[in-house]
C-alpha cells in the first residue's frame, strides 16, 4: 500500500523543498519539464522553469509530479491550471504519495494513443455456461499430492483421496445435452465460484475468506435468487430442507472453470454415515483438483479451437501507462465479465498517426470498481527489448532513462 503523506507533512514537505530550492520534475505524455517551487496554497503550486520547457505544456495537461525532501521521494498527479512563460501552476491533491515503488513513472497516455487487447480464450467455443467472473488457467501451487502426471493417474488420485473423506465424491460434467439444472448448480454456473453448505440447518458464509474470491456468500445466493425470494420463498432454503430430511449433513459444490466457462462441477457430501461438517479445507481440496483438472484439459486440446473465429478487441479507457503496466477502465454496462486477479491479456499498443504497434502480454494485478467502472491494473510479463524502447519513446521525453527507470530510482 502507498504511504500517504498527512495534511500537515504535506504542508512541511513543500515548505523544505521551496526553502531548499530543490528541484521538481513534472512529467506529461512525451514530455518533461524541471523547475523550482516558488510558492503554494492549499489547492495549487506554483512552479518557475525555463519558458521553451514550459510552454510544451497546455492547460488541463495532467501530469505526474515528483519531488524530494530529506532524501525521500514524494511524488502526486495533478493537472495544469495555467502556464504562463516559465510558471506552471498545477493543481495540488489531498495526499501526497512518500517513498513510490512502482517499477516504472506512470504518465497519463498519449491523446491519439489506442490500446486494445484480448483474452486467451478468444477463439473457443464451449457449448457450456458462462459465469460472470474470467480466471486464467494455470497449474497451481500443489499442497494436496495429486497426480499430475496424467488424466487417468489425476482422476485416480483424486477418487482415492476422498473415498475416505467424503460419504459421496464426484465430477460432473457440463454439456450440449447437459446443463444445469438444480439450484445449486445454477447458482455455482453463474457466479463460478464454491458453494460450500457446512450444515444443511446452517446458512451460508457471510464474509469470503479468499482474496481472489472463491465462495459463494449468503448474500450471493439471495442476489441469484431475486426478489422472488419475498413472494415465493427461497428455492435453496427448500432444496437443503430436501436435503436434510434426506440425511444429507454437508455439501459442497466447487465448478471447473475454463476461462469464464462453467465445464462442470467437482461434488463433494458427507450423510449419516460420516457426520462430518465439510468447511475451507474441503473447499482448497475440490479447488485444487478442478484447478489441475481444468489445465490438464487444456493442456491435451479437450475444447479445440475455432479457426474460422476472428473475436472484436476490447478496448478500454486508459487512466495511465508506465512502461511497466497500465491502469484500464471498462464500463460496467457493456463489459460483462470480470477479470479476476492473474488474468493474462493480449495487448496492442498504437498511436493514431500511424507508427510501429507494440504488442504485449499484461496480467491482471489488482482490480477495484466504482458505480459505472470495473477498473485493471495490468503489469506487463516476457516484454521484448524492442517492445519496451518503443513504448518508452512514445511515454517519456526523448526515452530518457531517468523517466523510464522504476520510481524509487528516480533522480531529483
Amino acid at each position: 500500500m502507498p504511504k500517504l503523506a498527512t495534511f500537515i507533512e504535506k504542508e512541511f514537505i513543500l515548505n523544505q523543498v521551496q526553502k531548499s530550492g530543490s528541484r521538481v520534475v513534472v512529467i506529461g505524455s512525451g514530455k518533461s519539464v524541471d523547475g523550482r517551487l516558488k510558492a503554494f496554497d492549499k489547492e495549487t503550486l506554483s512552479l518557475s522553469a525555463t519558458a521553451s520547457a514550459a510552454e510544451a505544456f497546455k492547460s488541463w495537461d495532467p501530469v505526474s509530479v515528483f519531488l524530494s525532501y530529506q532524501s525521500q521521494r514524494v511524488t502526486f498527479p495533478g493537472k495544469v491550471k495555467r502556464v504562463a512563460g516559465g510558471e506552471i501552476v498545477i493543481g495540488l491533491p489531498e495526499s501526497l504519495v512518500k517513498a513510490p515503488q512502482r517499477k516504472a513513472v506512470r504518465v497519463p497516455p498519449p491523446k491519439d494513443l489506442r490500446l486494445e487487447f484480448y483474452l486467451q480464450n478468444e477463439r473457443i467455443r464451449i457449448d457450456c455456461p458462462e459465469s460472470e467472473e474470467y480466471s486464467e488457467l494455470e497449474m497451481p501451487a500443489l499442497s494436496v499430492g495429486f497426480d499430475t502426471e496424467s488424466i487417468n493417474g489425476l482422476l485416480a488420485s483424486f477418487r482415492d483421496k476422498a473415498q475416505p473423506m467424503f460419504s459421496k465424491s464426484g465430477i460432473l460434467m457440463f454439456n450440449k445435452g447437459r446443463k444445469p439444472e438444480t439450484i445449486e448448480e445454477r447458482l455455482i454456473a453463474e457466479t463460478g465460484r464454491t458453494l460450500l453448505m457446512t450444515s444443511a440447518s446452517s446458512p451460508l458464509p457471510a464474509v469470503d475468506p479468499y482474496p481472489e474470491g472463491r465462495i459463494v456468500t449468503q448474500a450471493m445466493a439471495d442476489a441469484f435468487e431475486g426478489p422472488s425470494i419475498f413472494i415465493e420463498g427461497s428455492a435453496f432454503e427448500r432444496s437443503r430442507a430436501e436435503k436434510a430430511a434426506a440425511g444429507i449433513v454437508s455439501e459442497l459444490y466447487c465448478p471447473i472453470l475454463y476461462y469464464q466457462y462453467v465445464v462442470g462441477y467437482i461434488y463433494l457430501m458427507n450423510d449419516s454415515s460420516k457426520k462430518t461438517c465439510l468447511d475451507y479445507r474441503s473447499v482448497d481440496f475440490a479447488w485444487e483438483f478442478s484447478r489441475i483438472l481444468a489445465y490438464s484439459l487444456k493442456a491435451n486440446n479437450y475444447f479445440k479451437l475455432s479457426e474460422d473465429s476472428r473475436p472484436d478487441p476490447y478496448k478500454p479507457q486508459v487512466v495511465d501507462l508506465s512502461a511497466g503496466g497500465c491502469l484500464l477502465s471498462m464500463p460496467k454496462s457493456s463489459f460483462k465479465v470480470k477479470l479476476k486477479s492473474g488474468a493474462v491479456l493480449d495487448i496492442l499498443i498504437c498511436r493514431e498517426g500511424g507508427g510501429r504497434c507494440v504488442a504485449m502480454k499484461g496480467r491482471v494485478a489488482r482490480r477495484f470498481d466504482d458505480r459505472e467502472n470495473e477498473y485493471y491494473g495490468v503489469a506487463f510479463i516476457n516484454a521484448e527489448q524492442d517492445a519496451c524502447c518503443e513504448l518508452r519513446r512514445s511515454l517519456y521525453a526523448d526515452d530518457s532513462s531517468r523517466f523510464a527507470c522504476d520510481e524509487a530510482s528516480l533522480e531529483l
